[in-house]
Order: C-alpha cells, then structure tokens, then sequence
C-alpha cells in the first residue's frame, strides 16, 4: 500500500476527529479541537494523515519537547489495517525527529493496551525503565500570578505637528519606505513576531486570524514598511480610526536594524505621514517592557506624557508563539 500521508488542513479537522472516536483513542477529559488546533499553531509540532483512495485512512501527532520527540494519537481506520499503514506513519513520525536531530522518540500506552505494545516492539521499541508522573490542568487554568510581569504604561500625545526640517535617511543605507495595503494575516504576523518577540509584544498574537483581517483590513489603518537592502526592517501601524485623533499603534525595528540610525527618521516619519489628516493630536503608549530608549525617543520627537497605568500581564514568553508563516527569502 502505497498512501498519501500530509500534514492536516482545515477542511481535514472533522474526519481526524471521527477517526480517533472510531479508534476508541479519546476520552472524557480530551478535546480533540483544541489539540489539532493548538498543535497546529506552534513550531515544534505536526499532526499528519494518511490517505488512501482519497479518504482518510490514518493519523500520527509528533512533536518534541526540546531534548525528545513524542508520538500520540497513532491511529488507522479498520478498514485498512494490515496493510503496513500504521508502519508508515510511524515512519513519518520517525523521520520528522530524525529531521530535527532529535536523539529520541517517545510514546506513551495504556498499560491494558496489549496489542498496541506488540506492534511498536514488532518496530523496534523497548519499553523504558522510568516512572511516569503527571499532573493534570484544568483547560481554562491560568498561570499563577507569581509569575506575572508588572509593567508600567506610558501614555503620551502631541498635539501640535512639529514644526522641524524634514529628518534625512542615514546615508549609506538603501532604504525604501513602502504601504502594504490589506496585508496577507501571515506577513503581519512574521513583522508582529520579528519586531515585538524581543519586548514583549503580545495583544495581537491573542487575536484570531478573523479578527485581527478586520483590524488589517480597514481603510483607516495603515501599514508602513521600510525596506532596507529590499528586506523589511520593521513598520509602522498608523491608526485614524479614534478620529478626531491618530494613533501609532504599533512601532519598531527588526534587532538586526537598531542603532543604524534608520530609527530616528523611521518614527520622525511615521509622525509626518500622521500629521497628513490634520488629527487633533497624536497619540502613542509604551512600556517598561518595551525598546529602552523607546519613551526617551517618543518624547525627543515631541510627544509628551499624560497619563501612566500599572499592570500585571501574563508573561508573554509562558503563553507560546504565533509561528512565523512568512519568510521574504523564499520566492
């Protein structure tokens, strides 16, 4: 038997989820949407499955927890076993760790689960001499507030457009300063990612791809993007629609692209374009979390604070990372 095995897709959800019923592979506690869902949204992890004369036949879930890879939910529909199926998504698993260069690959069975444990030894697996230990969450638990960063909100306005010469390029840079009308979720998502992973930047990766288009979408939000040498460096969300005023939602530079001056004419001329639909001011907010010279560069460019909140957040590096989709290398 020669099957098409690929990664899961949105249209495969349902049947993956009739198949592990069918194969008695889950219980009460699991939700099974959730699992594919969440697998789905982070690195280290690939659900694939298998097809045969077009329908699907067979699933395996691997992933690795940085030092070993796992393999759950192993499953073939009845009507195509023994036909070496199952040794072919185990190979699959296989070959996604060794891909990785992961020195293991693991999985748990049942202890009642005899057959299951005769066919992964029929493939070379040996039981481990380790305890299992566990511990169980709750799906809408939260971490503990001990491990909350506390951060200080900074508020700040202009309300007059500054009256300066226009702020030159750094010379020696090729810069290129573009508008990218009704972004594609993913390319947000690769400069969301890029410039805001190192300070802490995390609402929008708490948005749905659904509502974060609606954000991207309206024709009174602008993205800008400067490109230096041809590769994006960063961007600018400018926001008019809390008219009478305009907000700079967003703002900053990849790391590989500081302390090359391309900042300090990127936020004076991300300030000008603002300025175009004569707002009644100009706001903008940062925090302890952010750029360190972030708030002495809003206020060297004219913004003054008017307002300052205390918060404690989540740590955004405890609730994982929207995978990069989007990568301008490749053609």
């Amino acid at each position: 038997m020669n099957p098409v095995i690929r990664a899961c897709r949105d249209e495969d959800v349902a049947a993956v989820i009739d198949l592990w019923k069918a194969c008695g592979l889950l219980r009460p506690h699991h939700d099974p949407g959730r699992e594919i869902a969440f697998l789905r949204e982070i690195h280290n992890g690939e659900l694939f499955l298998a097809f045969a004369d077009d329908r699907l036949a067979g699933s395996v879930m691997v992933g690795h927890d940085g030092h070993r890879a796992w393999m759950y939910r192993v499953a073939v529909d009845a009507r195509h076993r023994g036909q070496g199926l199952g040794r072919a998504l185990v190979a699959q698993a296989e070959a996604w760790a060794i891909a990785r260069r992961l020195p293991k690959l693991m999985l748990l069975i049942r202890e009642d689960n005899r057959d299951v444990a005769a066919f992964y030894r029929s493939l070379d697996y040996a039981q481990e001499q380790r305890e299992v230990m566990s511990k169980s969450f709750a799906p809408d638990a939260l971490p503990s507030s001990d491990t909350n960063l506390e951060v200080v909100i900074t508020y700040l306005e202009m309300t007059e457009r500054p009256v300066r010469p226009t702020v030159p390029a750094p010379a020696g840079e090729k810069l290129a300063l573009l508008r990218v009308e009704n972004p594609t979720i993913a390319y947000y998502r690769y400069l969301y990612e890029r410039v805001g992973d190192p300070i802490f930047w995390y609402e929008r990766k708490q948005l749905g791809d659904a509502e974060l288009k609606a954000i991207l979408d309206d024709p009174k939000v602008e993205l800008y993007v400067p490109y230096v040498g041809g590769e994006p460096a960063g961007y600018v969300e400018i926001d008019r629609r809390p008219a009478p005023d305009v907000s700079l939602n967003y703002f900053g530079l990849m790391p590989e692209f500081t302390g090359r001056g391309i900042g300090w004419y990127f936020v004076n001329w991300a300030i000008d374009m603002a300025w175009e639909s004569g707002p009644r001011r100009l706001i903008v907010d940062t925090c302890t979390l952010d750029h360190a010279r972030a708030l002495q560069t809003y206020q060297r460019a004219g913004f003054q604070p008017y307002k300052q909140l205390r918060k404690s957040i989540i740590d955004p590096r405890l609730t994982g990372k929207v995978p990069m989709q989007y990568d301008p290398r490749l053609p």
